[in-house]
């Protein structure tokens, strides 16, 4: 028998990852100030529910990420938290403005040289939001090819 005929060794793959903390409470409580923001359209701010949704999802996403996803995560929402009223002129942490000036921070914040942490947060942000079968649904998207 030859080594091509040989069967490959089998390796042993656990079932799941240990799961890591995910979202602290503070980074839990920014992450959803950020996306209320980014998900408010003309019909009004997305419901606590669906937010909540959003940041559990993220918690259990990170959690069972490496450290560098979830530490790229919280260096852009603290960047976002801190940094992001300055660029509206604005003292204080980023979920203490109201809903314009905040809106207004994020615009100002990614239009300048700290705009690849808005980038970063908004890019994880939407993905984990736009999976939600109700937001898929809303766009029209039923699951199946085009074809």
């Amino acid at each position: 028998m030859s080594h091509v005929d040989q069967a490959p060794a089998r390796v042993a793959v656990p079932d799941a990852a240990p799961r890591q903390e995910g979202l602290s409470a503070g980074l839990r409580a920014a992450v959803r100030a950020i996306a209320s923001t980014l998900f408010t359209t003309e019909a009004g701010v997305p419901e606590g529910d669906r937010l909540d949704w959003l940041c559990d999802d993220l918690d259990d996403f990170l959690g069972r990420s490496g450290p560098r996803a979830r530490g790229l995560l919280r260096l852009c929402v603290t960047a976002i938290t801190w940094l992001g009223p300055l660029h509206a002129r604005r003292l204080g942490p980023f979920h203490a403005l109201d809903p314009a000036t905040q809106t207004l921070a994020l615009e100002r914040m990614e239009q300048g040289p700290l705009g690849l942490a808005v980038f970063g947060a908004k890019t994880l942000l939407c993905i984990v939001w736009y999976e939600h079968p109700a937001v898929a649904r809303a766009a029209g998207y039923d699951g199946r090819c085009l074809r």
